[in-house]
């Protein structure tokens, strides 16, 4: 509820400010929140921005990323992309948790939910990794579940690194510097055979001690 008076109010006050946000209309944006030359509204402004990417499918990270990247610099827009990131997806993730998952659980087999606790971290992280549904979603249907806090946090902080920092780099122009998309492609699909090997791994492991225990 906290969450939907807040994007509501920030909504209804700056409504010029958000339209040029998800147009794309980034310098403008920029221009206007750099203008006011006081960084504690600029912070609190793009904590704003990032919390409605987390609880909306209306702004991609990418552009967040990329205001973050103009109003604060490369190091502490990439620091602050990455906390502010996980700090939204986790306020999205209790909210739904608190005010949807009563709701939701009955309505839900109960063999999907022990099935998604027993992997909660490997269901966050290969969903953030190959995003089927916009972020927003993933946060909701996470916090319904029964993952624990703790998993969703270290598997979406994760994740989000990853991303926030390629991001930063082709915003930064450091693909065109020796980095080529072809080696970004490499790096990308490394992670993704790194994912299924660790998969594997600890799949046989807990495997070994269930027959140990037996």
């Amino acid at each position: 509820m906290l969450i939907v008076l807040i994007i509501l109010l920030f909504l209804g006050l700056n409504t010029d400010l958000l339209q040029n946000v998800i147009s794309g209309n980034i310098q403008v944006f920029t221009s206007k929140i750099g203008g006011e030359g006081n960084i504690a509204y600029t912070l609190m402004i793009t904590l704003i921005i990032m919390l409605i990417h987390n609880a909306l499918p209306v702004i991609p990270l990418f552009l967040v990323v990329l205001i973050n990247n103009s109003l604060l610099g490369s190091q502490f827009g990439l620091a602050w992309s990455v906390l502010t990131s996980t700090l939204c997806a986790v306020i999205v993730f209790l909210s739904a948790r608190y005010a949807l998952q009563d709701l939701i659980v009955k309505k839900v087999s109960k063999t999907f939910f022990s099935k998604v606790e027993r992997n909660g971290f490997w269901y966050v992280l290969g969903t953030r990794l190959f995003p089927l549904a916009p972020t927003s979603m993933l946060n909701v249907v996470s916090g319904i579940s029964n993952v624990r806090l703790s998993h969703f946090t270290f598997a979406t902080a994760i994740v989000n690194l990853i991303f926030i920092t390629l991001y930063f780099l082709l915003q930064e122009g450091l693909v065109s510097q020796g980095i080529n998309k072809f080696e970004i492609g490499i790096v990308l699909f490394s992670g993704a055979l790194l994912y299924y090997f660790i998969r594997k791994i600890t799949s046989r492991i807990k495997i070994s001690k269930i027959h140990l225990a037996k």
